[in-house]
């Protein structure tokens, strides 16, 4: 018995002294790469390849029109997902509907806990609306985390991807990788550094050569604080292109942990999957989507002012 109770005092004592490392030591994530170029050279062909998605994708007809609406199903796979999902159940239905080039959008549960409820971002508020009351409720929690707004806003800047991008002031060319026997071209983005920093992400965009299309994406989660965790990112497919209007929308988002997308031998094991259905534009009233009264519009800034 004395020498059972030993080795457990000895394994407890491990896991204290590996969570002890990972306090001190597990940095943010970190996805940046050595460009082959110089640092002009990468810059100007990095932001020659995010305006050919631009152009290619049809952001010009988004531009337009700007308001789009969309159905979608969120699924949370399995254990991990359940623990990380950010929904109050693993699978829901939505109706989400935004304004392009903006953090202003909303979201109505069409299934789950919450069916029936409208959550939204204007210009970084979250706000609710239950089903019983036509009373929007102010709930912003300033730069705490709130998984809620975060799911509103991460699928609007995830379709948005190439054009968001197109602002970031860090931008290098990483080079050509084949994958499954088709070439990509690798453009790195960030902002205030190319080097990794708690404030903002990093992300690098696989750019089909052939489509000039966005196929896979690497990217960082600042919010992620956890210091068991925080070393850990995220890789995404956007699969299932479809053409409306001639702007082309991604239809299937496949989420995986770390670059599992190009990693793993199938998708179908992944994190969580975002599955699009009835894109449309032009179906929403603008002035739906700003709610609160007399809120100053921030467009595409970040920031919680």
């Amino acid at each position: 018995m004395m020498v059972q109770a030993s080795v457990r005092i000895q394994k407890i004592s491990l896991l204290f002294i590996i969570t002890g490392i990972c306090f001190l030591g597990c940095g943010i994530a970190d996805i940046s790469q050595d460009s082959p170029l110089l640092e002009k050279e990468s810059e100007a062909i990095a932001t020659q390849k995010i305006e050919e998605i631009i152009t290619f994708q049809g952001f010009d007809v988004m531009k337009k029109k700007n308001v789009y609406c969309f159905e979608a199903i969120d699924d949370w796979k399995g254990i991990m997902g359940g623990m990380a999902k950010i929904w109050p159940d693993k699978n829901t239905r939505f109706k989400f509907c935004y304004n392009f080039n903006t953090f202003d959008g909303n979201a109505l549960f069409l299934s789950g806990k919450k069916q029936g409820n409208l959550i939204g971002v204007q210009s970084w508020r979250f706000y609710e609306k239950t089903k019983n009351t036509d009373t929007i409720l102010v709930k912003d929690t300033g730069s705490k985390h709130n998984p809620l707004e975060f799911g509103v806003v991460i699928y609007h800047y995830f379709i948005e991807l190439a054009y968001r991008l197109r602002n970031a002031p860090i931008r290098r060319y990483y080079g050509q990788k084949t994958y499954k026997k088709q070439r990509y071209d690798l453009v790195f983005a960030s902002w205030e550094s190319e080097a990794p920093n708690p404030k903002y992400d990093q992300y690098i965009l696989w750019i089909n050569t052939k489509t000039k299309l966005v196929e896979y994406c690497m990217y960082t989660v600042r919010t992620n604080t956890n210091p068991l965790t925080r070393h850990k990112y995220g890789s995404i497919a956007f699969e299932d292109y479809s053409n409306v209007d001639g702007f082309k929308v991604p239809t299937k988002m496949t989420v995986m942990i770390d670059d599992d997308v190009i990693k793993k031998p199938s998708l179908e094991n992944y994190f969580h999957r975002f599955t699009i259905q009835d894109f449309s534009f032009g179906e929403y009233n603008e002035a739906v989507l700003y709610p609160i009264k007399n809120l100053k519009k921030q467009i595409d800034s970040k920031s919680h002012e």
